[in-house]
């Protein structure tokens, strides 16, 4: 059985713990912000020095730490970052990046980039941060629609995705595989098959103050370690959390409500802190699946008792020679 109701002691410490980095967190935005202050600006979309009309163009052009500004409009570019910048656009509602079904629309393969601002549609991968040189610390805030997955974060660590929006695409809103130490928090995800999916070894990620509505699965942990999900909103999807073959997660104090199968859903998953969170009009509030008892072959035991008569009998022929 995994321990529902746990030690009081263990709870309280882990949760403490995680509240001081949160606090730390808010306490200093500046340590996610300060980085661009000496850069260079360099504008897309508008007129004069500085200025350019392709997206990419203006990132080749960037050095370390510059800032690229895009105007509102649509850019048709499917972009690459290898190196620390800031892409701010003018507004997310009206400053467009479409991929027009390229396998990618941002494809970040460095740490210490800030996307803000843009809405990012129409990709296999709206956003993919790709541990390639190692990836970390990137900052991810803007609406992304209509991709095939949002966000996919692949072996890299320490990023935040901030207070996004992201609904309507096809399979994960935000797709982790053997990432780490990520905070994802106050986002808005609707209307996906898995809102958030962490994949083998995502571990130690935060998870934290997500709303989450009309998902067939709002967080989906599978052989994923040591996470803790907090003060969620989970409502009208079809399964709230499920946790396959996942160990040492902390899911508490989340709201799971009006799912249609059962707000948390355990496949072979012991060892997990899942207390106290609340349950309102779900089919089923908290769903286990044990692993089967083994199964022996019928009449094991009687083999293994003749097996056993057999080896005497033999050994004693064989002293008897002697």
């Amino acid at each position: 059985m995994h321990r529902r109701y746990g030690t009081l002691h263990k709870f309280n410490s882990i949760v403490i713990f995680f509240i001081l980095i949160f606090v730390f967190i808010n306490i200093f935005p500046d340590l996610y912000t300060c980085r661009a202050e000496n850069g260079n600006v360099y504008y897309v979309g508008g007129i004069g020095s500085k200025n350019y009309t392709s997206i990419q163009d203006a990132i080749n052009y960037s050095r370390n730490y510059d800032t690229v500004y895009v105007y509102n409009g649509t850019y048709y570019e499917n972009l690459i970052i290898t190196k620390s910048i800031n892409l701010v656009g003018f507004d997310k509602n009206s400053t467009f990046i479409n991929s027009n079904n390229g396998l990618y629309t941002i494809l970040i393969r460095s740490s210490m980039v800030n996307i803000t601002g843009f809405t990012i549609k129409n990709g296999k991968v709206g956003i993919y941060i790709s541990g390639f040189n190692y990836s970390f610390n990137n900052i991810i805030d803007n609406t992304i629609t209509d991709n095939w997955e949002g966000i996919r974060l692949y072996n890299s660590s320490n990023n935040k995705i901030y207070s996004n929006i992201i609904r309507n695409n096809s399979n994960y809103g935000i797709l982790l595989f053997e990432a780490k130490n990520n905070h994802i928090l106050k986002n808005t995800i609707n209307d996906e098959a898995h809102g958030i999916f962490l994949g083998r070894w995502s571990d130690k990620n935060v998870i934290y103050k997500n709303n989450f509505t009309e998902n067939g699965i709002g967080i989906s942990l599978d052989y994923s370690y040591n996470n803790l999900l907090y003060e969620n909103s989970i409502i009208n999807g079809t399964v709230g959390i499920s946790l396959s073959y996942s160990i040492n997660n902390n899911v508490t104090d989340n709201i799971i409500e009006n799912n249609d199968q059962c707000g948390i859903y355990l496949s072979y998953s012991d060892d997990n802190i899942i207390f106290p969170n609340s349950f309102s009009n779900n089919y089923e509030n908290v769903k286990e699946e044990s692993k089967p008892p083994a199964i022996k072959a019928p009449g094991f035991e009687i083999f293994s008792v003749i097996c056993a008569m057999l080896l005497v009998l033999f050994l004693g022929l064989k002293v008897l020679k002697f």
